[in-house]
């Protein structure tokens, strides 16, 4: 038996006085601390009624009462959902339907969003601070961020009482048990539930552990990579098994970042390409050179890179790259991986995806997909047992979606997706879902979604449309007499993430169909893809 809160536990028996976690708000907690904070947490959790099987969504930016709220639900014997913050509030009201939710944490950040979204439920849902579990009265606002975690001796409760921890809930700590949900769209738009066992979470923290040497106790590890993406989460358990200190961002901006890089002396960092992208163009743009020789390791993944910009990164930032390639359905196990080493661009290898890791099987299917099998079977989507079977062949494999090619080195190359799914700065966009709000608008007739390279985000979204009869009545935009594409991506913006949206829009005639209807979005990408040898960036 193995799950993070028996790590935890570990780690604080035998490093106990080690920093685990600090955040921006100020907060600080040794392991001693956290497992202390973990421990108040499931005595408030099951104070408010929340046991084993319930369902809890955390709609909360990056703090150190995120980490101990998590674990205490999973002390509890409860499973917390980890949700993007980033969505629009119907995005999340179809996500809280998904879940079934006992009940869902928030902080003061997201209080609004999340009340929004469980309004448009059709059951009532508490909707808890996540600085106590305590209801939050409408209208009213949670605590600061940082509240919770802030004295090590504090309690959760908000009328100080103090609550015994319920039993150990010992048939939910199992390593094949579910520790965490995440989520992801369908290739229809629907959103779904993956469940990220514990088994899975402490595998990935093993392979990390064998490849870097210097993740230990006291390692000093920065993350601006939100809690609620499998490499957020990668990187706090790689943080916590290892003994090192990992302090939280709540958001990113370049400078802030390189200013904690130095500041803190941060040894370890984890980052998406968009990322990887503007702290290069931070450091080169300072007049005087951060100091950055204490910065030994950056892993990268979510999105393709393009080589020439990671070769950049690594000539300035001067530190080790690691590419770790993974999707949330695989969980945080790195399918393939590419070390440092490969990073020599001598070698000739940036554009790949590394070979395979620890545990996986790769292989390409038809149509040159890339479909993979792990030494565990995945857990699948939650409580969609088609949606699972549709996901993996006869024998165990699961389809990515990407479309790869393996050389006779046996490195993955990444050149295409079959689902059309794009990803902008690490952020998974499907075109179905933003296409069936595009459509809602009067002016539009017909519309295609593709991805667009953009040297920012590696893809941003772009909508191809043709306009309803009588929508070009004045001056245009993009060639169509009469259309202000700007009102188009207003009403997407007041419907979707703003990831979602589209940053430009075509209009044309009429869009490339094939014999039996489909769109063919590649003859759509085609004029913008010009010239690269691949279709993703």
């Amino acid at each position: 038996m193995l799950s993070l809160v028996h790590v935890l536990e570990w780690r604080a028996a035998v490093t106990p006085g080690v920093i685990a976690l600090s955040d921006q708000q100020g907060a600080e907690l040794t392991y001693a601390g956290l497992a202390a904070a973990v421990e108040r947490s499931a005595a408030g959790f099951a104070a408010a009624g929340i046991g084993p099987g319930d369902v809890v969504p955390v709609i909360a930016r990056n703090q150190a009462g995120w980490v101990s709220a998590m674990l205490g639900l999973i002390r509890a014997g409860a499973l917390p959902a980890a949700v993007n913050w980033r969505l629009a509030a119907p995005e999340v009201t179809a996500l809280l339907r998904l879940a079934g939710p006992a009940a869902v944490l928030t902080d003061a950040d997201c209080a609004a969003l999340t009340r929004q979204a469980v309004a448009g439920l059709d059951v009532p849902v508490r909707v808890l601070d996540l600085a106590g579990p305590q209801p939050i009265a409408d209208g009213a606002q949670p605590a600061a961020e940082g509240a919770q975690p802030a004295a090590e001796g504090a309690q959760p409760a908000a009328d100080g009482a103090r609550h015994t921890p319920p039993e150990r809930p010992v048939d939910r700590l199992r390593p094949a048990e579910p520790a965490i949900l995440v989520h992801t769209s369908g290739t229809t738009g629907r959103p779904k539930l993956v469940p990220l066992t514990h088994q899975q979470l402490i595998t990935a923290v093993v392979f990390m552990k064998l490849e870097v040497p210097e993740a230990v106790p006291g390692a000093r590890h920065l993350s601006a990579l939100p809690l609620f993406h499998v490499a957020g989460l990668a990187n706090l358990g790689y943080t916590l098994f290892t003994g090192g200190h990992l302090h939280l961002l709540a958001g990113f901006d370049p400078a802030g970042f390189v200013d904690e890089l130095v500041r803190r002396r941060i040894q370890l960092t984890q980052l998406v390409p968009t990322l990887i992208h503007a702290v290069t163009q931070e450091v080169s743009a300072r007049a005087e050179p951060p100091d950055l020789s204490h910065l030994t390791e950056v892993v990268y993944g979510a999105s393709p890179i393009r080589p020439d910009l990671l070769e950049r990164a690594v000539a300035v930032l001067g530190c080790r790259f690691r590419q770790n390639y993974a999707s949330s359905e695989t969980g945080p196990l790195p399918i393939t991986s590419l070390p440092p080493e490969d990073h020599d661009p001598a070698r000739g290898r940036l554009g790949t995806a590394g070979r395979p890791s620890l545990g996986w099987e790769v292989r390409l299917g038809e149509r040159g997909e890339i479909q993979v099998r792990g030494a565990a079977p995945l857990p699948g989507y939650w409580n969609d047992p088609e949606a699972t079977a549709r996901s993996l062949t006869a024998d165990g494999f699961y389809r990515t979606g990407d479309v790869g090619t393996i050389g006779a080195d046996g490195y993955l190359t990444i050149v295409d997706r079959l689902s059309d799914l794009v990803i902008t700065g690490g952020e998974n966009v499907y075109p179905a879902e933003v296409e069936a709000v595009l459509a809602g608008h009067p002016a539009v007739a017909d519309v295609a979604v593709i991805g667009v390279p953009d040297d920012r985000c590696g893809e941003t979204v772009h909508a191809v449309v043709v306009l309803a009869h009588g929508a070009d009545g004045a001056a245009g935009i993009d060639g169509a007499a009469g259309f202000e594409t700007a009102t188009l991506v207003s009403w997407a913006r007041e419907r979707l993430a703003g990831f979602k949206c589209p940053t430009g829009v075509t209009v044309v005639p009429g869009l490339p169909r094939n014999a039996t209807g489909k769109v063919l979005r590649a003859a759509l990408r085609q004029p913008f893809w010009t010239g690269r040898d691949r279709l993703v960036s």
